[in-house]
């Protein structure tokens, strides 16, 4: 129970302080994809049965000479409810979260997934390679 203020007739309690959590999440990089066509995955994960996945963060790294066209696709599938984030006109997409602000919780169930997805053609000779910033815990 958290602290107890008495004031004149009325007790106010005051929630404890959550619990702080140490995050322990590793990149998890795709393999390097050459000119990759319309709809490649680029990185994948599911979670193991038994445990919780948080993805805390992305980057897709191309030889792309400009953002003009490109669209990268994160998505997602939690329990068969698929969410798409299209992400257009960026060469070299980064983003990290906070701690307690994850960009995708997963459940351990091996089929729910996360993953980077190229959507447009890429130009020849190029290489792609996506990454996902992940952790699991126990359920």
């Amino acid at each position: 129970m958290g602290t107890a203020l008495a004031f004149v007739g009325v007790q106010v309690v005051t929630p404890d302080a959550p619990e702080e959590r140490t995050m322990n999440a590793s990149w998890i990089n795709g393999a390097e994809a050459a000119a990759p066509a319309a709809n490649t995955q680029l990185c994948k994960i599911v979670t193991s049965p038994g445990k919780i996945g948080r993805v805390y963060g992305f980057r897709i790294v191309s030889q792309e000479a400009n953002a003009a066209g490109k669209v990268w696709r994160l998505r997602s599938n939690v329990q068969g409810q698929s969410l798409n984030l299209a992400l257009c006109d960026v060469t070299n997409p980064t983003y990290i979260a906070d701690v307690d602000s994850e960009l995708a919780v997963i459940k351990g169930n091996g089929v729910d997934f996360f993953e980077v997805i190229n959507v447009v053609v890429a130009t020849a000779s190029t290489i792609h390679q996506a990454s996902i910033l992940y952790e699991e815990t126990d359920s």
